[in-house]
């Protein structure tokens, strides 16, 4: 026997009930089928989209409803039938919910369906911070006028840049956080989020001073300062305008967007405490574009040799 086309499938579909309860809703669910599901060349998909169809439009002539498009595919009612239909598992009534409501949001024109939600971004209010104006935040440092900002600043800008740590967790670092092994600088975060994150080379120096200007206690400030001590210290602090906004996230920005492009995305999510995917779009928005030709040897042998960490 020859494999149905989809066409086929739709035209010839008889369910599992009376014929003469099919004679009376099958031209009503062809017809939705038709207008509210995009061509597919995969018999088995229009099968499974028909068989939706009839199910929900059983369903809701059972409850009393009338073979009228606006009553039967409208929110409360696709979401009722999703919920009380028997004999499906949650995955699959998650499945059929979601496919009917597309469906529905298509057929109808007076059905309170709400309007599509726009995808909302984390707004970037900054961008990161170039090495070289990072040079000019360390460089202004020393240069604020008492000592709690030449010391905020000092420590800000090396745990924000050099390590990713957000304003909050700065709070918290102390000397004894600050540890060397070999080459190379670790810094301990506390918190929800705690965890151990090696400096990038280029700061190193800066965390370490900083560490060595706090003789033991804390690097932004001791004694604790309350929550809100870095945004207002950092706001504080004079700078040009041009390296303004001055803020501990976009500090850490800089950092992000520097590790995002180097090291696997599994690491780069432990080091920054990150515990969704949310704010990456943002993050990559960040990244500058390079400036030289795609790839080099040394660049695509890496590639080649890349196993997961």
């Amino acid at each position: 026997m020859t494999p149905r086309t989809p066409v086929e499938s739709i035209e010839l579909y008889t369910p599992h009930m009376p014929a003469q309860e099919w004679e009376a809703i099958g031209p009503f669910v062809r017809d939705v089928v038709r207008r509210g599901f995009a061509a597919t060349q995969v018999a088995q998909v229009a099968m499974g989209q028909i068989g939706m169809v009839t199910s929900l439009v059983r369903w809701a002539l059972e409850q009393g409803l009338p073979l009228d498009v606006e009553q039967i595919f409208q929110p409360a009612t696709v979401n009722r039938y999703a919920v009380t239909i028997p004999g499906l598992s949650e995955s699959t009534r998650c499945t059929r919910r979601a496919t009917l409501t597309s469906l529905s949001r298509r057929i109808t024109r007076a059905a309170p369906w709400e309007p599509q939600r726009a995808v909302l971004h984390y707004p970037r209010t900054a961008n990161p911070y170039t090495p070289a104006e990072v040079s000019r935040l360390l460089w202004w440092a020393p240069r604020q006028v008492n000592a709690v900002r030449r010391r905020g600043l000092a420590a800000a800008v090396a745990l924000g840049v050099g390590a990713g740590l957000r304003g909050t967790e700065m709070l918290s670092v102390s000397s004894s956080d600050v540890r060397e092994r070999g080459d190379y600088v670790i810094v301990a975060v506390r918190g929800q989020n705690a965890r151990q994150v090696p400096v990038r080379p280029a700061y190193a120096g800066a965390v370490l001073e900083a560490a060595e200007n706090a003789h033991g206690g804390q690097l932004f400030h001791d004694p604790l300062p309350p929550v809100n001590a870095v945004g207002k210290v950092l706001d504080r602090c004079e700078v040009p305008e041009t390296l303004r906004p001055l803020t501990s996230s976009r500090l850490r920005l800089t950092w992000e967007c520097a590790m995002i492009q180097a090291v696997p995305l599994p690491v780069f999510m432990r080091m920054s405490g990150h515990t969704g995917t949310w704010r990456l779009a943002d993050i990559l928005g960040g990244v500058r574009p390079r400036t030289r030709p795609w790839w080099t040897a040394a660049e695509l042998e890496a590639l080649a040799q890349a196993v997961p960490w």
